[in-house]
């Protein structure tokens, strides 16, 4: 049987208060981290912001669905017409249940894809979705423009053996200039190279921007027409701004200029030390840099 000592008993009782003391500290720390390290957003708010970034062009404007298109890997891309292919082609296509769906009931009720980027307006169908399909739409040239009954009494002006074609979009003549804050989508249209589908991903980065201030952010838009910017003069129209304090975490993370990691940048410093009276508070974060700030300027404000 062991004999300790006094010295040692009391050793003992140091060594297990030393060890209890470093657990209980490593679960406060723990805490710490969670409490306060952490943006105070729900959970998933990581996977909102993947999905902000997958449909990042269409945003407000562009009809959407709470799932997307899966390419999944029975899916094959193949020349389809949507105004006459059945489910299951649409479904081979990756085309999911309901988007199929209100394709079909679409065309029950007498809608007709007149051309590829037609099939755009299909609710449930992400700009994503659109983009994979679109090289593989055809449209029959019976399809292209409207048929009209053989009793349909056609205008005087129109022999009886022709058909009227469909307006044509007239396009601008080079030199023309459109305001850019306040041109709509039938403007837009004018310009050479853009059609429907392009100059709704310009009004809906508009909005998504709150404005823009410089002709020049047309280039941060992908596969647009070379030279985009000079059909436009930068009018007077303010941007709309952001109250940066009062904002919430997804408010702030829909903002093309504003990623994820500087969102909860901003969220923590907020939290932590009140509210921010300018951007040099946050000039010692590693994710902001000057440029971020200097196109992050215009469009929030700190009352």
């Amino acid at each position: 049987m062991l004999h300790w000592t006094n010295e040692e008993r009391r050793f003992l009782v140091l060594v297990s208060l030393v060890l209890l003391l470093l657990t209980a500290g490593g679960a406060a720390f723990l805490w710490y981290i969670d409490r306060e390290i952490l943006p105070p957003v729900e959970a998933g708010q990581a996977e909102a912001f993947r999905q902000f970034q997958l449909s990042v062009e269409e945003a407000d404007s562009l009809r959407s669905h709470p799932g997307s298109m899966a390419a999944s890997r029975s899916a094959r891309l193949f020349p389809f017409d949507p105004n006459h292919a059945d489910s299951l082609t649409l479904s081979k296509l990756g085309m999911r249940p309901w988007q199929v769906s209100n394709l079909l009931k679409y065309r029950r009720k007498g809608g007709v894809w007149r051309s590829p980027d037609d099939l755009s307006r299909l609710y449930g169908l992400s700009q994503a979705d659109f983009e994979r399909l679109r090289p593989y739409i055809r449209i029959r040239p019976s399809d292209a423009v409207p048929h009209y009954p053989a009793s349909h009494r056609l205008p005087a002006a129109y022999p009886s053996d022709d058909r009227p074609a469909l307006p044509r979009q007239e396009k601008y003549a080079e030199g023309t200039r459109l305001p850019l804050n306040t041109a709509d989508t039938t403007q837009l249209k004018g310009i050479p190279g853009i059609g429907s589908y392009k100059a709704r991903r310009i009004t809906a980065y508009r909005e998504r921007l709150g404005g823009f201030v410089s002709t020049a952010q047309l280039e941060e838009l992908d596969n647009m027409p070379p030279g985009l910017s000079r059909w436009f003069t930068a009018d007077s129209v303010p941007p709309r701004r952001i109250r940066l304090n009062r904002a919430t975490f997804k408010q702030l993370v829909r903002h093309p200029y504003l990623s994820y990691e500087q969102t909860k940048a901003i969220v923590n410093h907020i939290r932590k030390y009140g509210p921010l009276r300018s951007w040099r508070e946050l000039r010692l974060y590693p994710e902001f840099t000057a440029d971020d700030f200097r196109r992050l300027e215009p469009y929030f404000s700190f009352d």
